[in-house]
C-alpha cells in the first residue's frame, strides 16, 4: 500500500484537489496532520474520513513539521509499504503517466526514493482564479530544481533528518535519487524528473503567495525570509516553459470525484 504524510493549516481551499490528485496516482491512504487552521477544513476532509481514505490529527504549535513526520513514521499501519512525504502544493506522478505502484518498483530493494521538484509560478496571477491548481498553473522553470522530497519504506528507515527532504535509513539501506544513486541530503547534485517528478505549485496567485509568505513555516516557525522583489524575480524564471502535464489527470480526478462522493 501507498500513503501519503501531509502537515497542513489554513489549507481546506486545496486539500480536496490534493487528495483526488494522488488517490488517481494509487495512493490509497492518507495521515493528515492539522497544524492550527482556522479556516472550514474539517468540511471539506470530512467525506474522505467517512470514506476511510483519511486518518486526521490535530498537532498545534510551531515548528512542528519534523515531530509530526517522525509521529507518523512510527504511526503508520504495518501495511503500508510506501509513505510519501508531501506538503499541499506538492504532486508527486510518474512522468510516463504509470500508476505509482508500477512506478515505485523498481524501488523496492532501496529505503526510499528522492524525487526532484519541478517549480511551477504564478503564471501571471495577481488575484487567485477559479478551478484547480493543476488546471490553472501551467508555466514552469526550465530545469528541476535540487530540492528533493522523498517517498519511503517505513521499516527501513529510522526517522526524518530534514523534515521530508532527507532521512536517516536503516543499517544496510539507503535513499536513492531516481537513477538509483544514493542521496543522503536534501539537495540532489544531479536533479532529473525522467522517470517520477513532483510538481511543486509554491507561487500560485499573488493573492495568496503575499500572506502565506507572512505566515510561519512549519518546519522553523519562522516567516520566509526573502524580500518580496526577489520572489518577484524567482517568479520569473519559474514562469519561462509551458508545461500543463499535470491536467492530464482531470479527467480521471472528476470520474474519481462523482463515484465516490456524487459530484458532477
Amino acid at each position: 500500500m501507498i500513503a501519503a504524510c501531509l502537515c497542513f493549516r489554513d489549507s481546506a481551499m486545496f486539500l480536496h484537489e490534493w487528495l483526488l490528485f494522488h488517490l488517481v496516482q494509487g495512493v490509497e491512504r492518507f495521515y493528515l496532520y492539522d497544524n492550527e487552521s482556522a479556516d472550514d477544513y474539517q468540511a471539506v476532509l470530512a467525506p474522505w474520513i467517512s470514506r476511510g481514505f483519511v486518518e486526521l490529527a490535530r498537532w498545534p504549535g510551531l515548528a512542528q513539521q519534523q515531530a509530526i513526520y517522525d509521529h507518523c513514521l512510527g504511526h503508520v499501519a504495518g501495511d503500508v509499504e510506501w509513505l510519501a512525504f508531501l506538503d499541499d502544493d506538492e504532486f508527486l506522478f510518474a512522468t510516463d503517466g504509470a500508476a505509482l505502484p508500477g512506478a515505485l518498483r523498481p524501488y523496492e530493494g532501496h529505503a526510499g526514493i528522492a524525487v526532484a521538484w519541478m517549480l511551477y509560478g504564478s503564471a501571471g496571477y495577481e488575484r487567485r482564479p477559479e478551478g484547480w491548481v493543476i488546471d490553472t498553473y501551467a508555466q514552469r522553470a526550465p530545469n528541476p530544481d535540487p530540492h528533493v522530497k522523498c517517498i519511503v519504506r517505513p521499516r527501513r528507515v529510522v526517522r526524518s533528518r530534514v523534515i521530508g527532504h532527507a532521512f536517516v535509513a536503516a543499517e544496510g539501506f539507503q535513499v536513492v535519487d531516481e537513477m538509483h544513486r544514493p542521496l543522503a541530503e536534501p539537495l540532489s547534485p544531479q536533479p532529473s524528473v525522467d522517470r517520477l517528478r513532483i510538481n511543486h505549485y509554491l507561487m500560485k496567485s499573488w493573492e495568496e503567495f503575499i500572506p502565506r509568505r507572512l505566515r510561519p513555516q512549519a518546519n522553523t516557525g519562522a516567516p520566509k525570509p526573502h524580500s518580496l522583489a526577489e520572489w518577484r524575480e524567482w517568479d520569473r524564471w519559474w514562469c519561462a516553459i509551458e508545461d500543463p502535464v499535470a491536467r492530464r489527470y482531470v479527467p480521471a480526478m472528476r470520474v474519481a470525484e462523482a463515484r465516490l462522493f456524487g459530484r458532477a
